[in-house]
């Protein structure tokens, strides 16, 4: 699976190129959206890394499956810098362990891969396989509230 790595400090999450309409760079402090059906979610925030700086504008497509770019509806991340480009297998991936079920965002991931350092760009740690379809439910989990 091609995937971009995005390094946080002591770990790294993979997003699959798959589910990305559009990479961009962040060039400002402050995002305005004039769009309604815009979600921004900040990685560095949601992961409670406050000091990460963002680098990166990641909008995903609507569905991992859909081939069309459309406007309505995306999820837009804030991310650290991109990396690194990568392939991995799917024999390099591994289920999260049960310790890591009592966290919130585990539902966000849908696999770990523990050898990071044989990427040189990255931070080392583990590396976190973003899942896509969950992020979105969580997404319109928490708008719900």
């Amino acid at each position: 699976m091609r995937v971009f790595l995005c390094a946080f400090k002591g770990f790294s999450v993979a997003i699959p190129m798959a589910a990305i309409a559009s990479v961009a760079l962040h060039d400002s402090e402050s995002i305005e959206y004039k769009e309604d059906r815009k979600t921004a979610i900040s990685l560095p925030g949601l992961f409670n890394l406050p000091g990460e700086l963002i680098r990166h504008i990641i909008i995903l497509k609507n569905s991992d499956t859909e081939n069309d770019y459309t406007d309505e509806n995306n999820i837009i991340l804030l991310t650290t810098e991109i990396k690194c480009e990568i392939d991995i297998s799917d024999q390099q991936i591994f289920p999260l362990p049960k310790a890591l079920s009592a966290t919130r965002f585990s539902i966000l991931f849908s696999g770990i891969q523990f050898n990071a350092g044989q990427f040189s760009d990255t931070k080392g740690g583990p590396v976190f396989l973003l899942n896509c379809e969950e992020l979105r439910r969580f997404i319109q989990k928490e708008e719900a509230l």
